[in-house]
């Protein structure tokens, strides 16, 4: 079986495409990072209008609720007045 020995040439080739290939796969580390940043963003953003919305509905509904109780109060004092003025002209 022959070896084959490495010439200085052969080596700095090498060399060479260990670099590249590192500063490439470097990029790609970083370009990957950068869109897990974005997501993470975007992920937190999303969260937040979500819990927002939460917020505004149960502002909504507590509103809601609020004038519910104050129609059926004056539904019922309307009530009332009704039957005083069925009483006073009978």
């Amino acid at each position: 079986m022959t070896t084959e020995r490495w010439t200085d040439e052969m080596v700095d080739d090498l060399a060479s495409t260990v670099e590249q290939t590192t500063r490439n796969v470097d990029m790609l580390v970083g370009a990957v990072n950068a869109l897990l940043e974005r997501d993470s963003q975007r992920d937190e953003e999303t969260r937040r209008r979500d819990e927002e919305m939460r917020r505004r509905d149960e502002d909504f509904q507590q509103y809601k609720l609020e004038n519910d109780q104050r129609f059926n109060t004056l539904l019922e004092e309307v009530r009332f007045l009704i039957r005083k003025l069925g009483e006073n002209q009978g």
